[in-house]
């Protein structure tokens, strides 16, 4: 290549702002650190998105279903013949009250709403199925002729929440 191209080539770059030299190491490491640190900082955001997201989603799932569960036990509550109601505990290691039984009518069928750890059962026709879990207290409790509260206590590790209501019985 002869000189004269060579002082061509320089001056076309030069007219473009375009120099021949690249990055030095240090701005390419410089470089490469900055958008490590940012990368870094965008995961670190979507995780703790997806963590929030799935902790709202079970608390959800939690709620659904002890709601469900409560509303089942003041619905049969409310159609039980209320003589037939015994409140008790169901084992040693469970608080007073922590087991209600009662006849519902017209069916006459037995059903039992009871605490077992932390589930809640319930046991109809001598088959027991579990309606909610994370249960931390079940208590049934008569406080008037015909009217009977109910008291859930839930939770998780983080939050703890409630159902409390009371049940006039119609039989």
């Amino acid at each position: 290549m002869s000189v004269c191209r060579k002082l061509e080539t320089m001056s076309i770059f030069r007219s473009l702002g375009l120099n021949k030299k690249g990055f030095t190491l240090a701005e390419a490491l410089l470089s490469v650190a900055f958008l490590s640190i940012m990368g870094m900082g965008v995961i670190y955001f979507f995780k703790n998105s997806l963590v929030s997201m799935h902790k709202t989603q079970s608390n959800i799932i939690l709620r659904d279903e002890s709601a469900s569960a409560f509303e089942n036990i003041l619905n049969d509550l409310r159609q039980s013949d209320e003589s037939s109601i015994v409140i008790d505990r169901f084992s040693e290691n469970n608080i007073s009250g922590s087991l209600i039984s009662f006849v519902k009518m017209p069916s006459l069928d037995r059903i039992f709403y009871y605490q077992d750890g932390a589930s809640l059962f319930i046991n109809r026709k001598n088959t027991a199925k579990k309606l909610c879990d994370n249960l931390v207290s079940l208590q049934f409790s008569s406080s008037s002729y015909k009217t009977y509260s109910v008291l859930m206590k839930l939770g998780n590790s983080k939050e703890n929440f409630s159902f409390e209501s009371s049940v006039f019985v119609r039989n």
